[in-house]
């Protein structure tokens, strides 16, 4: 562990990082800090009111969910950011209580928000997998406990960081919780639309062997529900789907600056100082995007927010379940 520390911290951290640079990372943390707060915000409020009822399910929860642990990032971590990057660009003295109230706050949340990100991606391939016995297993009682643990571990895991340092600290974060969060979230989603098309295919023969007999008015209207339904299901998996890629876009370049501040020996600390700004900046930036890679392209959250701001606009209706009600399948299972 020493030889990490030894690449940055005992060798670079006396030298001071470039001047342009610190005034760069503070105006990508005041713009961060602009983008992630309203729309962490909405999403919280959102689930709370849920003004159509449609809003409070265990999937949802576990969103409001990552929005706190992002909310976290916009309020308290950005905004320190901004405070010491700007000190460190006028050259005025920085102090260790400072840099490590960054440092944990920058730690708790992320390891939430990876941790959230994990346990959204092992929900939606249960609901995919058995939505007969989703609803039992999963249940509000069950997503409140795994929240808890979600936040015991981010708030007593990254006291470590005390003992090891930054760099250290930062290493072991990408390799224990960046890459096994990655891991997991690939795995399950592939599981997961594995699940998805063998159901699918298996519907529609079903269908075909069950009602061959049946005149085609009736056979239509219930294909037609079907594939309304499904098209829906593909829909809540899609928009998952950019949250996923929105996480290995800013954790991805982040764990590669990580690894070349903990071996890069030859490099110079102008250098180490770039890449030292910038794996931060790349995993502040994703906790401003979940926000538009979900909650703005969800039907329900959107109406939520026009109904939050007094303008209660109702877009197109919920898709229809082979039963001919409103979809089971999207108010149950799959509801966003």
């Amino acid at each position: 562990m020493a030889y990490f520390q030894g690449t940055f911290e005992k060798r670079c951290m006396t030298t001071g990082a470039p001047t342009e640079l610190s005034f760069i990372t503070t105006t990508f943390s005041i713009i961060f800090t602009i983008v992630n707060i309203p729309g962490n915000l909405l999403v919280i409020i959102a689930v709370v009111l849920d003004p159509y009822k449609n809003l409070r399910t265990p999937f949802n929860y576990l969103m409001a969910n990552l929005a706190m642990a992002d909310l976290i990032v916009g309020t308290v971590t950005d905004p320190l950011s901004v405070y010491i990057h700007l000190k460190e660009g006028i050259d005025e003295k920085l102090h260790k209580k400072e840099i490590q109230a960054l440092h944990m706050s920058y730690f708790i949340s992320c390891t939430a928000s990876v941790l959230s990100l994990a346990t959204l991606a092992i929900e939606r391939y249960l609901a995919v997998r058995n939505p007969h016995n989703y609803r039992n297993r999963f249940t509000t009682k069950r997503v409140l406990a795994t929240t808890a643990i979600i936040w015991l571990i981010s708030l007593s895991l990254p006291f470590v960081y005390f003992e090891v340092g930054y760099i250290t600290y930062a290493f072991i974060f990408a390799n224990t919780g960046i890459v096994f969060a990655i891991t997991i979230t690939i795995l399950t989603y592939s599981l997961m639309f594995r699940t998805f098309q063998q159901r699918t295919g298996n519907a529609i023969i079903n269908n075909h062997n069950g009602n061959e007999k049946k005149s085609m008015d009736e056979i239509t209207p219930r294909s037609d529900q079907s594939q309304t339904a499904a098209a829906w299901e593909r829909k809540v998996t899609k928009m998952f789907l950019c949250v996923l890629v929105a996480l290995l876009c800013c954790y991805g370049p982040s764990t590669i600056f990580i690894y070349i501040m903990s071996f890069c020996e030859s490099c110079d600390c102008t250098t180490l100082h770039w890449f030292r700004d910038l794996q931060f900046l790349f995993v502040i930036a994703n906790s401003s995007v979940n926000f538009f890679c979900y909650a703005l392209r969800s039907r329900r959250f959107r109406n939520a927010f026009w109904y939050i701001f007094r303008m209660k606009r109702i877009e197109s209706p919920e898709p229809i379940s082979q039963s001919g009600a409103r979809s089971t399948q999207s108010s149950n299972d799959t509801r966003i």
